[in-house]
């Protein structure tokens, strides 16, 4: 039995590569399923296994999140322009046992995944949105064998200090990152590209100018350019 509740999509049987996808903080699967189903529609192969965070909004039960935000950072002060990236960074440090700990059960889940569907590291991605893809470069990175690829959008590499004793693989990871980011602002893109190469991590950056903190389909359709579909 795997820790996380979640959906499998598969369009067609046997898929050929499977993408886990990690939602952001506070999302419901009603909002992410567009992106799953725009992806799917562009590259008919893909299978997509999307788990869902353990902790729940009290005033929306829907809303999941893989850890709470303000249990160290009540005054949001990781939102603020003024606000140096380096101290962001430390702000997320904090949040490094939920993020080790959390990171461990999702590779256990795409494991499972593959046991159950036929899948191998070589044909199995991971992206994340938001919290959901500061989780995916801690579960890419800290996983024995490295997976085909990463993708983190609106991303972080949130608790690096601690991260960086823990890393076990270097799959590439891309960075997909809207330059009007309000909630994980942009600047955090170049500072996660900065410590990938220093770790000697294969990134690929990539910046949207009208994009604020959401999914579009102009990253999308570099997922789909990148998996070789239409």
């Amino acid at each position: 039995m795997t820790d996380f509740d979640y959906q499998y999509f598969s369009p067609v049987f046997p898929a050929k590569k499977m993408l886990v996808f990690l939602h952001g903080y506070n999302n419901t699967r009603a909002e992410m399923l567009p992106s799953y189903e725009y992806l799917q529609k562009k590259i008919p192969d893909l299978a997509i296994a999307a788990p869902e965070g353990k902790n729940s909004s009290q005033k929306e039960p829907e809303r999941k999140s893989w850890y709470k935000v303000s249990d160290f950072d009540s005054e949001n002060k990781r939102r603020l322009t003024e606000t140096p990236v380096e101290e962001i960074a430390r702000i997320y440090n904090q949040a490094a046992p939920a993020l080790a700990e959390t990171a461990k059960a999702v590779n256990a889940f795409i494991t499972q995944m593959q046991q159950q569907h036929g899948f191998a590291d070589d044909n199995t991605y991971i992206a994340g949105f938001s919290q959901g893809a500061m989780l995916a470069i801690w579960t890419a990175l800290i996983r024995q064998r490295p997976l085909a690829g990463c993708f983190s959008f609106s991303g972080l590499a949130a608790a690096n200090e601690h991260l960086d004793d823990c890393i076990v693989s270097r799959p590439k990871v891309y960075l997909l990152h809207g330059k009007q980011d309000k909630m994980v602002l942009f600047k955090c893109m170049e500072y996660t590209a900065s410590w990938l190469r220093q770790e000697k991590v294969p990134v690929s950056t990539k910046a949207f100018n009208a994009l604020d903190h959401h999914i579009s389909a102009e990253e999308l359709d570099f997922v789909v350019s990148t998996l070789g579909g239409k």
